[in-house]
């Protein structure tokens, strides 16, 4: 359908079946537009297998970060006549629109068509709340410039009521309203600006002066993102109702839109409901599964739009969660579906304009909060005798019978009972476990000692690390100070309660022992990395440049376990003699589920061997899904992650991969036809993996022979990994037995660590 039959129209005039048979024909026009012009959208439509849409609610969707992360246009780079950029806070990545004439004309026509419905086609005098230097690329701006932009053709004559410190011009609005008195006067702002610039400021002239400014005759027009209000305990109602007794603003309209879909905004109406108009619709969707949810039930919100022609943006899953609330029936009387947005996802970036400015105009307050480190074992005081203490030998006395203490503690908890990792953690710790580690590690005839302190940085995303780094420390005799992950894993609280009771028999090892938390911090790193002897880092590559800008003594060392990744082989035929395959599946879950897949000895990828691979496979990822139905806990931010990194994979590479279907989004599997040997920098998590079956163990040579590479799960015989362990790979530091790649051992990553961990006296 031509776009400009569309706009021929009424915007909120079409009923469900009107609506449905026009967005499917031009929404599938659009597809194959995109699909035919942008190779990367080409390669994400066959990684899914998509030939034909039914109804337009078949089309593909994108997540809306994956204009953050890529380049997708459809049209020569030559034809782009505008550049438009999403908000974000600092250090974030932004959207990149690529806008042609039509695209952009479009969008200013659709926007006037659905603003009049609620203002009035004539032009009124404006009264801008911002400032006028957020306009300075009129070829590439951020969707807060956009939004002054699109909205300014409404506007006859034009103030910025804020200069550019963000204060309000008080005279300059008193003077412009005496001006037009009498008149209807539009206000166009983002929400928590408007709260912070403009509304607590007129509240500052009132009790001053005792003067108001009237507003009566406006009508106000707001977007960009509710979380800081909401934050900050001011609803929607409370919102109007403060701005309506300071002011007399009586008439306000909320929307809703982004940058990546300009143009379709979703005006709130007289009823206080959120509108699709003709050109666009909302779909929300079950995390669980991308399926269609049913009115009233909660889910993330898919957006379309007739509208893009220069870039594949007509089918996006934003990070936002909503519901609808009903369609054709509004007491408005506008046609289509009208909704309510309830927030970002959990742990989604922030992204509204109003929303990623908030969050920057707070930075100072929180920079200074981030200076103060947190002692959750130990205090400053500390800091400066722990230099004194005496290193001890390695596995003495009072370091075992401390531990097996703790581990008695871990192991009788009905708290800690909940967490398999923390169970993990305390039966390594027991006795017999840590006598057969002395036995293999420390020869008698030699005299060894702890090097002194040891400053560890855990990884941030696995709870339980922070511990084994500690106890690989003290069982070496060293004095550790342990830098704990930022977010409040419960099991580092339980850990650390244990240690604490513990102490209470063993005040000897108490000195030993400093777990601290805190932010990122060049000053905190600088004064810790000064106490050590030793520095143990566990991180990515950006973690250990940013540790390593703070110098270390001298005569101290250092040891970093960058970022790896590990793999599962599974002899097809050796799984299918396995009587106990829910065992295998359980183990499988523990290596990969348990920690989100975030940590570098979880499988991302498995690997099938043998003859029975296609049976092999269906059993073993169907015992899977079971156990993760189960146990596992599921958050709707996962699903966006995953389909995002296969997405991205997929736009990378020119075909062979796959998306299998059946696991929903708890159980997400990519089918390779090679082995790219950069397929694990697209590497998903919290069930997410990629497949590949193979014929030649040789077929892994160029994905083993990276150090990246760490560990090998294997279930089978270890002579079908003989010919790649000897073919001279740099990679594969661990081959262990399925369900065991998450056990620690003292020889980790090709690193001996009592050896590293401790100095030894030559006599």
């Amino acid at each position: 359908m031509a776009f400009e039959d569309i706009l021929a129209v009424p915007p909120y005039s079409l009923n469900r079946e009107e609506k449905n048979k026009i967005l499917t024909e031009r929404l599938t026009e659009l597809t194959d537009r995109h699909r035919n012009a942008c190779v990367e959208y080409d390669r994400i439509l066959r990684a899914v297998g998509y030939e034909h849409a039914v109804t337009y609610k078949d089309i593909p969707f994108l997540p809306v970060r994956l204009f953050k992360e890529r380049s997708l246009r459809s049209v020569p780079e030559e034809e782009v006549v505008k550049t438009m950029t999403s908000s974000g806070t600092s250090g974030q990545q932004v959207s990149k629109i690529y806008l042609d004439k039509i695209t952009a004309s479009n969008q200013q026509k659709v926007m006037a068509k659905i603003v009049a419905d609620f203002t009035g086609s004539s032009r009124m005098p404006m009264i801008i709340l911002d400032c006028p230097s957020v306009l300075k690329d009129r070829k590439k701006f951020s969707a807060r410039g956009a939004g002054i932009l699109g909205f300014s053709i409404f506007g006859s004559k034009k103030i910025y009521a804020l200069n550019d410190d963000m204060q309000l011009d008080i005279e300059g609005l008193k003077e412009f309203l005496e001006k037009y008195k009498g008149q209807r006067i539009l206000l166009f702002g983002f929400t928590f600006m408007i709260w912070q610039h403009f509304y607590q400021e007129l509240v500052t002239y009132k009790e001053k002066t005792g003067e108001s400014i009237d507003l009566s005759n406006g009508i106000l027009i707001h977007g960009g993102g509710w979380k800081k209000l909401i934050s900050e305990a001011v609803s929607p109602e409370e919102f109007h109702d403060r701005l309506k007794e300071i002011c007399g603003l009586d008439h306000i309209h909320d929307y809703y839109g982004m940058v990546e879909q300009t143009g379709c905004i979703y005006m709130q109406c007289e009823c206080g409901h959120l509108h699709a108009s003709n050109f666009s619709d909302v779909i929300i969707r079950n995390p669980v599964d991308f399926s269609e949810c049913q009115i009233g039930e909660k889910g993330i919100i898919q957006v379309v739009s007739t509208i893009p022609e220069s870039y594949p943006g007509h089918s996006l899953l934003t990070e936002d969660e909503g519901i609808i609330i009903g369609e054709d029936d509004c007491a408005c009387g506008r046609k289509g579906k009208y909704f309510r947005v309830l927030g970002r996802i959990k742990n989604a970036e922030i992204r509204g304009c109003s929303d990623t400015y908030a969050a920057d105009h707070g930075r100072g307050a929180a920079d200074a909060a981030q200076h103060r480190i947190a002692f959750l074992i130990g205090e400053e005081a500390q800091l400066d005798t722990m230099k004194e203490l005496p290193p001890m030998k390695p596995f003495s006395p009072e370091i075992l019978d401390f531990l097996a203490d703790l581990s008695r503690e871990l192991m009788s908890s009905a708290e800690a009972k909940l967490y398999p990792d923390i169970m993990t953690l305390g039966f390594w710790l027991r006795n017999s476990s840590l006598e057969q580690l002395r036995k293999r590690f420390i020869k008698d005839s030699l005299l060894r000692f702890g090097r002194g302190v040891v400053f560890h940085v855990a990884p941030s995303n696995v709870p339980v690390n922070y511990a084994y780094s500690l106890f690989a420390g003290l069982l070496c005799g060293n004095a550790n100070i342990v830098r704990v992950p930022s977010k409040n894993f419960p099991q580092i609280n339980i850990i650390n309660q244990a240690m604490t009771k513990v102490f209470q028999r063993h005040e000897n090892i108490k000195p030993y022992i400093m777990l601290v938390r805190y932010e990122r911090d060049k000053e905190i790193n600088d004064r810790l990395s000064a106490l050590c002897d030793m520095r143990v880092i566990w991180g990515g590559d950006m973690t250990i440049s940013a540790l390593r800008e703070s110098a270390l003594p001298p005569r101290s060392t250092e040891i970093t376990f960058a970022d790896r990744y590990s793999l599962a082989v599974i002899d097809a035929d050796a799984y299918l003699e396995i009587a106990g395959k829910e065992r295998t599946a359980a183990d499988f879950y523990n290596d990969t589920y348990l920690s989100d897949q975030n940590a570098c000895t979880s499988p991302r990828l498995v690997i099938w061997t043998g003859r029975q691979k296609g049976e092999a496979r269906q059993k073993f990822w169907e015992e899977l899904l079971n156990v993760a139905k189960e146990k596992y806990l599921f958050q709707p931010i996962q699903s966006m992650n995953k389909l995002s990194t296969i997405y991205k994979a997929a736009m990378d590479h020119a075909g062979g991969i796959k998306v299998l279907s059946g696991g929903g989004n708890m159980l997400m599997r990519v089918q390779l036809e090679s082995l790219p040997p950069d397929i694990m920098d697209y590497r998903g998590d919290s069930g997410c993996f990629y497949e590949y079956e193979c014929d030649d163990i040789l077929d892994l040579k160029a994905l083993c022979n990276d150090n990246r590479c760490q560990t090998i799960g294997l279930v089978g015989d270890l002579n079908l990994l003989q010919p790649l362990l000897e073919s001279g790979i740099k990679g594969i530091d661990r081959v262990v037995r399925l369900g065991r790649t998450m056990d620690f051992d003292l020889l980790w990553d090709g690193y001996d660590l009592t050896e590293r961990l401790t100095r030894t006296i030559t006599i």
